[in-house]
């Protein structure tokens, strides 16, 4: 049995309004197939970053960098290196070499390393004066965490972020705002780590904090809920994502409305959930008012409604519908031909989705059809050396046996 759902994407943070990704294996948009199921600072300042891509709002060029590098170097000269002064210049040059950084290929972290070596400077003089427990020595500890986690290295972020909560909790306890930010942060190095289980528990606690703090439908609660809803399903937790799934979207029709976009996205997040659990009745239920709704919100004809159709097509399918799952299959196909073309990968798989529907539908004469103009679009498309031409033949040729 064919089955090709959509990725079970959330909104980003904050939620986005953009729809989720398709399929989470669209395969080769040129090759629909015909398949018989379809289921420190004294160091010399580098910048050769030659394919280096500037920060446009930042400004940030090699020029600029030169004269922080310099500029840094004087005041040390001048106040000496644990002067105040100097520790601020020092900081913000170490968050500008964290930006050119972001911005270099992946794997440089030559930036990211001169970053962390000029926090850990400051990290030093921070705490001889301020003690460990102080908001700028535990800003700084973060801000070196932070540095590793975007250098990708987790497993040396997490001693950092683990400093900087232990410290918030002992200065403004364990449900201070800046706490529950610094707990958000440990629990991202966890899960980059690999530590699902302790990312889950920061996470939850995080969650049910800011739930205390915070009125219903606040962003930081919503978003924190989100990423706490990606990490149990990314773990296989089914039944936690369902439950926190369930939450998110009372909290999005209150806060949103019960037609907004948002809204129908989770819908329809939840509506993959519970067809992975095999739930059918309460997956097409949510597929259904998540279609309805993205229709009057896109149109019928829209990309983003027709691998939900085939979603909801497949569930059909499985339920033991076959006849329900033709107009979904058909509604998909028409959605492609408006949004690709008649020709395209895209929407000659749909159409071979259909043609398996047909068939399994027991319809062979639209079968045939179906597979006539299949074959038809091939040759348009590729000649008769396409090289699926031939399968796709065989394919009609079987469908006509079986007429017959």
């Amino acid at each position: 049995m064919f089955r090709n759902k959509g990725a079970q994407d959330a909104p980003a943070d904050p939620p986005c309004p953009d729809e989720p990704g398709g399929p989470d294996d669209p395969g080769n948009p040129d090759d629909p197939g015909v398949p018989a199921d379809l289921g420190a600072p004294a160091e010399p300042l580098d910048l050769r970053l030659d394919d280096h891509r500037d920060a446009p709002s930042l400004h940030l060029t090699p020029d600029f960098m030169m004269q922080r590098h310099d500029e840094l170097a004087e005041m040390e000269r001048e106040l000496g290196p644990g002067h105040e002064d100097v520790l601020r210049v020092r900081n913000n040059y170490a968050m500008l070499l964290g930006s050119w950084s972001a911005a270099a290929p992946p794997g440089d972290t030559r930036m990211a390393d001169r970053a962390i070596a000029l926090l850990e400077v400051n990290l030093g003089y921070r705490e001889a004066s301020l003690g460990p427990d102080h908001r700028d020595t535990l800003s700084t500890c973060r801000s070196i965490g932070h540095a590793h986690l975007t250098a990708g290295r987790p497993t040396r972020a997490i001693p950092y972020l683990e400093r900087a909560l232990e410290g918030r909790e002992r200065a403004t306890g364990r449900d201070d705002e800046d706490t529950l930010t610094a707990r958000e942060k440990l629990s991202d190095a966890c899960a980059a780590a690999g530590m699902t289980d302790r990312a889950i528990a920061l996470l939850e606690e995080t969650v049910a904090v800011s739930e205390r703090l915070h009125p219903p439908g606040a962003e930081k609660v919503r978003n924190r809920k989100v990423k706490l809803f990606d990490a149990h399903r990314k773990a296989g937790r089914r039944t936690e994502a369902i439950a926190l799934c369930k939450e998110i979207i009372g909290d999005t029709e209150r806060f949103y409305g019960p037609h907004h976009l948002d809204t129908y996205i989770w819908v329809d997040n939840l509506a993959h959930l519970h067809h992975d659990e095999e739930d059918l009745d309460a997956a097409i239920a949510c597929y259904e008012r998540a279609i309805a709704g993205l229709e009057q919100i896109h149109g019928p004809d829209s990309e983003a409604l027709s691998y939900r159709y085939h979603n909801l097509a497949i569930a059909h399918l499985e339920d033991g519908h076959p006849d329900r799952a033709i107009p979904c299959l058909e509604a998909a196909l028409a959605a492609c031909e408006h949004s690709f073309g008649a020709d395209h990968g895209t929407t000659l798989g749909a159409l071979v989705r259909l043609i398996d529907g047909l068939d399994r539908a027991g319809r062979i004469t639209e079968a045939v059809e179906a597979a006539e103009r299949l074959v038809a679009a091939l040759l348009r498309v590729g000649g008769p050396d396409h090289p699926k031409l031939p399968e796709a033949r065989d394919y009609l040729e079987e469908l006509r046996r079986s007429l017959s």
